[in-house]
C-alpha cells in the first residue's frame, strides 16, 4: 500500500469501530500512545506480553516496570510459561497487519502469540503503527509473508529459505515461522479487545515501494529491540 494518509487513518479507525473493537484510540506518536495505554490497565492487573516489538518501541516496557506492574510472565517481556499469559488481565501486543475494512491480520510460528489475542485474557490491547495499514487480508498476508517473516526470520537467525531468497518459499524447514495465520474479522465474543492506533512507524512492516531512507529506519530500531529482546533472553538462561 503507498502512503497512508489522514483519511486511512480514519477509515481503519471507523472500520475498527464498527467491527465492535473497543475502544479505538488514534495517538500522534509513541508517547501519546504509551499514556493511552497505561490508562487502560489498573495500577492491580496482571499484563501479559507476546513478544511485541511495538510494545517495548514506544516505551511500554519501562513504564510498567516503573509502575510496579505484575508481569504475568514472570520477567518483563520474557515468557516463562506460554500458558500463564492465557491467564492474565491484560494481554499487550500488536498486531502484524490491519486491514482498510478493520480486519487484524497475524502470522505465527508457535500460535502462542495469536491464541491469547482471541481467548483468554480479559482484555487484550493493541498498539498498531500507520505502517501496519493495508487496503485488505490479501495484501496484508503477501506483506507478511514476503517482507515481514524473512526479515524476522534473519533477525532471529533463523535458518530458513527466505532468510536467503528474501521472499516466502511456502517452506518445510523445522524452524518455518509461518505456521498458524488468523484473520479477527471482528471482535471475539468474549474477548475484549482495544486499539492504538499510532500516527508513527512502529513494528515491523513496510511497503516495499517505499523509500529505503523509511524502510531503513524502521528496520534499524527493530534491530536494536530484537538485540535487546535476546540478550534479556540469553541472561536468563545464566541465571
Amino acid at each position: 500500500m503507498a502512503d497512508v494518509t489522514g483519511k486511512d487513518i480514519e477509515t481503519v479507525m471507523k472500520s475498527l469501530k464498527a467491527n465492535h473493537f473497543d475502544p479505538v484510540e488514534f495517538a500522534e506518536d509513541a508517547n501519546t500512545a504509551t499514556k493511552i495505554v497505561l490508562d487502560m490497565i489498573p495500577s492491580e492487573a496482571t499484563v501479559g506480553f507476546a513478544g511485541s516489538i511495538s510494545i517495548r518501541q514506544i516505551g511500554l516496557v519501562d513504564q510498567l516496570i516503573k509502575r510496579g506492574t505484575k508481569d504475568i510472565n514472570g520477567t518483563i517481556g520474557i515468557t516463562i510459561d506460554e500458558r500463564r499469559r492465557l491467564l492474565s488481565d491484560i494481554l499487550l501486543c500488536s498486531s502484524n497487519a490491519v486491514t482498510l475494512d478493520g480486519k487484524l491480520v497475524n502470522i505465527d510460528g508457535v500460535g502462542n502469540r495469536v491464541a491469547t489475542m482471541i481467548f483468554g485474557p480479559k482484555k487484550v490491547i493493541l498498539a498498531i503503527g500507520m505502517n501496519k495499514i493495508v487496503h485488505d487480508a490479501s495484501e496484508a498476508i503477501d506483506r507478511i509473508k514476503n517482507v515481514i517473516a524473512p526479515y524476522h526470520a534473519m533477525a532471529m537467525r533463523r535458518k530458513t529459505p527466505c532468510v536467503t531468497t528474501g521472499y516466502c518459499t511456502d517452506c518445510k524447514s523445522p524452524e518455518r515461522i509461518c505456521n498458524v495465520t488468523t484473520i479477527i474479522e471482528k471482535k471475539p465474543s468474549f474477548t475484549d479487545i482495544a486499539i492504538v492506533l499510532v500516527g508513527e512507524d512502529i513494528g515491523l512492516g513496510w511497503d516495499p515501494d517505499w523509500p529505503e531512507e523509511r524502510k531503513e529506519r524502521i528496520t534499524s530500531v527493530y534491530r536494536e529491540e530484537i538485540e535487546k529482546l535476546i540478550a534479556i533472553y540469553r541472561s536468563t538462561l545464566t541465571t
